[in-house]
């Protein structure tokens, strides 16, 4: 059976009022073996106590508030976004930040963790600070944030895999007393994930697909996988087959990504291309469009070249993903 986008968004609705009937019955989510499983539970899981509570992390224990109001999120805005959380402060790195998020945060102040401003974050008066990344917490920064509100920071960079996106998401959640809400979002996603799955195998049966970036360094990026930001998702949970260039160049344990030069162009045999360009590389991108090796791929004879955001595709939180999820299905499935 295939659906049409306007088919899937119908059915994608009908599971999401499924789930909500569910929730009301008094379910959680439960990790395991990399596995979501649903047990029953007492009728409310989030934290009821008006006490400050006690949480662990790699760099020692704090005191949670039981209500956090004040929160200081940098690169968990989307895990906030998607809880219905709104950040004092936005993560940036210079002129880059999650632009896709701005119909959450488009009144949110930018904060540019390049240069750590220790006054701005304390006259934002957090009650509570998470640090994406454990880098962030180096050179003494840790203990400054400390002082200002109590910092949760996360391992390594585990934010960045994807595989770890359940539990980044109820970590977030946990430390914002919406474990509930984190719940209804994994259970939204992985159900709209398999419908898609389905779709998409049966309408780009025997097609091939790949995925270049043209970098803010100027260098052409090849995505691959089976792993990493890209190929979770694009041959993964979406189930599409990589051109043979990909597997050729960009597949494999920490191989998922490579640089090509414009003589690799005429290799890239794929049907579908997703097309990522960053600000500022726009003239390089037209360069690129313009050029005869570019004309000889197969997606382009299609036409079936799509271009999309890359702070989507390098992100690996719920509404990016339902963001990617819609990119492949809208090249993919014609209305």
């Amino acid at each position: 059976m295939t659906f049409t986008k306007k088919g899937f968004s119908i059915i994608s609705m009908i599971f999401v009022l499924i789930f909500v009937l569910t929730a009301c019955g008094g379910g959680t989510v439960k990790e395991e073996a990399g596995a979501v499983q649903t047990e029953q539970a007492p009728a409310s899981s989030e934290n009821t106590s008006t006490e400050p509570r006690t949480v662990e992390h790699i760099l020692g224990k704090i005191e949670v508030p039981a209500e956090p109001q004040r929160v200081l999120g940098l690169f968990v805005e989307d895990e906030m976004s998607a809880l219905g959380v709104k950040p004092i402060m936005q993560y940036s790195s210079g002129t880059y930040y999650q632009t896709y998020l701005e119909d959450y945060l488009k009144d949110v102040p930018k904060f540019d963790t390049a240069a750590f401003n220790f006054e701005a974050i304390m006259a934002a008066q957090p009650d509570l600070i998470i640090l994406g990344f454990q880098g962030w917490a180096d050179g003494g920064t840790y203990e400054k944030l400390s002082k200002i509100a109590p910092t949760y920071v996360f391992t390594g960079s585990e934010i960045q895999y994807p595989q770890n996106w359940k539990k980044n998401l109820l970590t977030v959640a946990d430390l914002l007393g919406k474990t509930e809400q984190a719940q209804d979002v994994i259970k939204k996603r992985e159900a709209e994930t398999k419908l898609a799955k389905e779709q998409l195998q049966v309408a780009a049966k025997g097609k091939t697909a790949a995925m270049i970036r043209i970098h803010a360094s100027k260098e052409m990026r090849l995505y691959g996988g089976p792993g990493g930001q890209v190929g979770t998702a694009l041959y993964g949970d979406f189930g599409l087959e990589p051109a043979p260039i990909v597997r050729k160049l960009a597949w494999g344990e920490d191989m998922d990504i490579q640089a090509i030069s414009m003589e690799t162009i005429p290799q890239i045999d794929a049907d579908y291309i997703f097309l990522a360009v960053d600000e500022g590389r726009e003239e390089q991108a037209t360069e690129l469009k313009e050029s005869k090796l570019w004309k000889t791929i197969p997606a382009v004879k299609q036409g079936h070249v799509y271009e999309v955001r890359g702070d989507v595709w390098i992100t690996n939180g719920p509404l990016a993903y339902e963001k990617k999820m819609q990119d492949v299905m809208n090249a993919i499935i014609p209305d």
